[in-house]
């Protein structure tokens, strides 16, 4: 089969698209001919061996996909042949063909684009723990979402309104922010040309936020922090401009604000203990949700930027380059 192969962790761009032995079914597991697979910032440290669980080499990258099942293992009963669904699989995406074990594969309905359904996987699931699981999110709150168009970010925007919160989307430049907006956002800051506090002190009236969800880091990241209001929260999931903020202990004794970590890949098995089993109820229950959400039109998942497997490293160039908007997905 076609597949992107790793034989050695360093650069992605090294990576090449060659033909590849099909995967083993496992227990309990689903092989399924993939469609489209989604491209996020965590595959570059996948392929540098630096993620937290590291692959056996050589290895095909790629962690979601959509696709239909050709085959279930015995005693597999969330999914059937010929069923349209979107697996969650680790490591294994990029390739004609893909293995997940059953725990993870979530069956579409109809209504749903095959390339935007990846959008709902990680990048919605990881805004939908982030804010309700830890920050506990509540209707009538303000909401600040950093890197408000990227995949988890306009996910964010996206949940915070059918939730009933204040969103204001920040973003950088004019498209990224009128995107955000039109996916629901209330108000929006362009922290290319605008100072983020002084745009957020207007926008609140002097109060502040309540909940900060933040994908970026950096200096973003600590403005933001200072914008809480007291009992606030900033839930830190990645840092996408490259950079770890530096929290100050003193501010958060001083505002009585917090600052919550929140990984998804614990509840889909990419910690070094899997765990989806245990987590299995829980996180079908958000998808129930989020087909909900969409069937009754409070979320548009966007899959903005579809390229071919074989222009894979051009993609997470752009992708890293922050030069993308919503999610960017693989056509395999």
């Amino acid at each position: 089969m076609r597949a992107l192969v790793c034989h050695r962790f360093g650069d992605y761009h090294e990576l090449k698209v060659e033909d590849f032995p099909e995967p083993q079914l496992p227990a309990r597991g689903v092989r399924i001919a993939v469609e489209y697979a989604s491209l996020s910032h965590s595959i570059r440290l996948w392929v540098a061996g630096k993620y937290q669980v590291k692959p056996p080499l050589p290895f095909i990258p790629g962690a979601e996909v959509v696709g239909r099942v050709m085959e279930t293992a015995p005693g597999v009963t969330k999914c059937r042949a010929g069923e349209r669904v979107l697996a969650i699989i680790g490591w294994g995406a990029y390739a004609e063909q893909a293995v997940s074990p059953e725990s993870t594969v979530y069956p579409l309905p109809d209504a749903l684009d095959s390339a935007a359904a990846l959008h709902l996987g990680v990048s919605y699931c990881t805004a939908y723990g982030g804010l309700l699981w830890r920050a506990r999110l509540e209707a009538g709150q303000t909401l600040l979402v950093l890197g408000a168009a990227g995949g988890v970010g306009l996910a964010a925007v996206e949940i915070g309104r059918a939730l009933g919160a204040r969103v204001i989307a920040a973003a950088g430049g004019p498209e990224k922010c009128a995107l955000a907006r039109s996916h629901g956002a209330d108000a929006t800051v362009d922290y290319r040309s605008q100072e983020l506090r002084d745009a957020l002190r207007r926008l609140t009236d002097n109060r502040g936020v309540d909940v900060v969800f933040d994908p970026v880091g950096g200096a973003l990241s600590e403005t933001a922090l200072r914008s809480l209001v007291p009992g606030g929260s900033l839930v830190t999931i990645g840092f996408a401009s490259g950079a770890m903020p530096k929290i100050e202990p003193n501010i958060l004794l001083v505002k009585n604000v917090s600052v919550l970590g929140f990984n998804f890949g614990l509840y889909i098995g990419w910690s070094p203990v899997d765990e989806r089993s245990r987590y299995e109820s829980q996180v079908r229950a958000v998808f129930r949700q989020l087909f909900d959400w969409h069937a009754a039109g409070k979320i548009r998942p966007l899959a903005a930027q579809v390229y071919p497997l074989e222009r894979f490293s051009e993609a997470l160039d752009a992708l890293l380059a922050r030069r993308t908007v919503g999610k960017v997905v693989l056509a395999v």
